[in-house]
């Protein structure tokens, strides 16, 4: 059977996903009209903000209702950053789109990028890789420009917000470039390397041991982005299991 229609709303004001059944969600833009391409930003923002949240671990403690349920309460700093990453791609020729590029490119889960250093790696980096899957499974894999640019207005995004909200997160991916920087990448053509960015380098190794020790120690702390980024730094860097007093958790 072809798929001709992607999203649908059923009787509850959820919207449907024909590709993808287990993301029924509840419509977040109610005043909005049901036809495809809306009922496709409410699809956009509830399942970014799922991965804005598995970005920033809500530090507000554990309360109970009247219910006598207990709930981790509203967290407003993962709102805001949910709200800024889509007013960037409802900016942008994306929303344009036609759902049904969706259905004829579809997207296979597999990002078609290099990662080249350590910045790659990030707890940043690779939440905007999540957030690249996200355009492209929703609007289509195809190579028009807008997925780049949304993307790299993403990683913008959340990196000046983590500078002031999480600043592990940014101390993390800056100690990260500045390794980078060392070995060559990002270095602007016919640039030379000072002793200060051999300092910097070596700073920045001893910040990140430092955070893979407390990621390492509790690793409930932080997001599944961080541990993953620091499950890769203890593949990379032996010396960091030798220093842990028990073998890594992860």
């Amino acid at each position: 059977m072809t798929i001709t229609q992607r999203f649908s709303v059923n009787e509850n004001d959820e919207v449907i996903d024909s590709l993808a059944p287990r993301y029924t969600l509840k419509r977040f833009f109610m005043y909005k009209p049901k036809d495809e391409k809306h009922l496709r930003e409410d699809v956009v923002f509830r399942r970014l903000s799922c991965l804005v949240s598995d970005l920033i671990v809500s530090t507000n403690p554990i309360v109970t209702g009247p219910n006598g349920k207990e709930y981790h309460p509203y967290c407003e700093e993962s709102f805001s950053i949910s709200r800024a990453l889509y007013g960037a791609i409802d900016a942008s020729h994306l929303n344009t789109l036609d759902v049904a590029l969706s259905l004829q490119y579809r997207f296979g889960g597999e990002l078609k990028r290099e990662k080249v250093g350590w910045q790659d790696c990030t707890s940043l980096s690779l939440f905007v890789d999540d957030v690249e899957r996200l355009l492209r499974d929703l609007y289509g894999d195809v190579d028009n420009g807008a997925i780049e640019r949304v993307r790299g207005a993403a990683l913008t995004i959340v990196e000046e917000a983590s500078r002031y909200l999480r600043n592990d997160l940014w101390e993390e991916h800056k100690a990260a470039q500045q390794i980078d920087h060392i070995c060559g990448i990002g270095l602007i053509d016919g640039g030379a390397l000072s002793w200060r960015d051999h300092r910097r380098a070596n700073e920045a190794v001893q910040r990140l041991e430092c955070h893979a020790l407390a990621v390492h120690a509790h690793p409930g702390a932080f997001s599944k982005y961080t541990v993953e980024f620091v499950k890769e730094l203890y593949r990379s860097w032996y010396w960091l299991a030798q220093q842990a007093q028990h073998p890594a958790p992860f």
